[in-house]
């Protein structure tokens, strides 16, 4: 377990570093990557996903440092009991928390960029895919493994 906990730290750090490179190379850059489907258009999110919650910074720190708090602490005291899988979906979740929350203390807002024009979405960034990936992973493993207890019990 040892060699994969130094890849799940090696992973966290590269998501959030991914995360807050972009970020700083895309300040104040709107660049077209592929016309009518993909721009890099920036925007200040100063609320959390769909910007709920715009402009209640300190509440909103508050409850990213609690919900990190609470994913560390379950991660040091069952990362022996726990699927891999379910270790990586948690560390992809608070990396991209850790991104987010970086930009929220030292910038007062997120920096989002990624623009989607296929649908009408809000603009994202990599913290927000690497939180979304990790919680979309969390819920097919965690359906997979009920699944597979219901079989058993039948």
């Amino acid at each position: 377990m040892k060699h994969k906990k130094v890849w799940l730290i090696i992973l966290g750090i590269c998501i959030i570093l991914l995360d807050q490179i972009t970020k700083v190379i895309l300040i104040g850059k709107n660049t077209t990557v592929i016309p009518n489907v993909l721009n890099f258009t920036y925007t200040e999110n100063t609320g959390v996903a769909f910007g709920i919650g715009a402009n209640n910074l300190i509440l909103i720190i508050i409850v990213n440092i609690v919900v990190l708090g609470i994913i560390i602490k379950f991660i040091k005291e069952r990362k022996e009991q726990v699927n891999f899988s379910i270790l990586i979906s948690l560390i992809l979740i608070l990396s991209g928390g850790i991104g987010n929350l970086i930009d929220r203390i030292v910038r007062g807002y997120v920096i989002d960029f990624i623009d989607i024009n296929v649908f009408n979405f809000p603009n994202f960034n990599i913290a927000d895919i690497s939180i979304s990936i990790g919680i979309i992973s969390l819920i097919f493993i965690l359906c997979k493994s009920i699944l597979k207890e219901k079989k058993v019990e039948e």
